[in-house]
């Protein structure tokens, strides 16, 4: 694009941009759609609330749920090694009673 076509696009704009500002200032439809503009911009905030809302209430029921699943599988996995635990203790007591009884060299 060279760049009269890009100046003449640019004032192009600016126009159409003065044009909606007056439009929505300077005249009696401009008061309507002013007050439907904020009247959109509101019902906007309104649902962007409910859905920030919405998504803590989820994230604090998916961080409960991740802690519970946790809890439990450290659970499970500290249950694991205490069990590995007595059974290398038992492993280890039984070579040193056949140790104390002289039959392993």
């Amino acid at each position: 694009m060279k760049n009269r076509d890009k100046y003449i696009l640019g004032i192009a704009g600016a126009a159409l941009a003065g044009i909606a500002i007056g439009l929505l200032f300077y005249t009696e439809e401009g008061k309507k759609t002013r007050k439907k503009v904020k009247n959109a911009a509101n019902d906007w905030a309104d649902s962007l609330g409910s859905l920030i809302a919405s998504g803590k209430e989820s994230l604090s029921d998916l961080s409960h749920k991740a802690m519970k699943k946790a809890k439990k599988g450290y659970q499970r996995v500290k249950g694991q090694a205490e069990d590995g635990y007595d059974d290398l203790k038992s492993a280890y007591n039984d070579v040193a009673d056949e140790y104390s009884a002289g039959k392993v060299r």
